[in-house]
């Protein structure tokens, strides 16, 4: 290369190594700070700390998802959930058909006459009705786990809240974004 080319790409690499001094110093102003070396010819030693340091924000965010995932997965895992049906209404077992007559006659409703709306409404109801019934009766039960078992379930949790949080920036810029959605 001539003196001309060879003082091009020395301003195009002095350009390079300003903008990513900059990116860097907005991205993490506590913990970078912007060294005072000379610029280099090779972009791959300039752009390898931007590039370090956003992969570990997103591993500790994915990170932290998926510990907390985990712990709800083995916390969902020791409950057990069972039923004492129709419960809600004070039915009992056998008052489920009290529940399928309404439905009946609403479906029945709309396939006589598909645009009346008291068939609609009258077949939501039964629906709404009878899941709300079935929920209601729905009784958890966690059963006896030893402490060591409890905390095991419940740390990836608490370090998977921890990593999602470090991972977002700290609650500082948790706060900040937070402020900047309100207004």
């Amino acid at each position: 290369m001539n003196k001309k080319d060879q003082e091009i790409q020395r301003k195009l690499d002095e350009l390079e190594t300003t903008i990513l001094k900059e990116q860097t110093a907005k991205a993490l102003p506590a913990r970078v700070e912007p060294s005072h070396s000379a610029p280099s010819n090779s972009l791959s030693s300039t752009s390898a700390p931007a590039e370090t340091i956003d992969a570990k924000s997103d591993l500790q965010y994915f990170g932290g998802i998926a510990l907390i995932c985990l712990g709800l997965i083995q916390l969902f895992q020791h409950v057990r959930l069972s039923s004492g049906f129709m419960g809600m209404l004070g039915m009992g077992g056998g008052g489920f058909g009290m529940l399928l007559i309404p439905l009946l006659i609403g479906v029945g409703w709309l396939f006589y006459d598909s645009k009346s709306t008291p068939a609609k409404l009258l077949t939501g109801a039964s629906c709404v009705i009878m899941v709300l019934s079935i929920l209601s009766s729905l009784v958890m039960v966690f059963p006896s786990l030893s402490v060591l078992q409890t905390i095991f379930m419940l740390l990836p949790i608490a370090l998977g809240g921890a990593m999602l949080l470090k991972g977002m920036g700290g609650a500082r810029a948790v706060t900040e974004k937070l402020k900047k959605y309100k207004s």
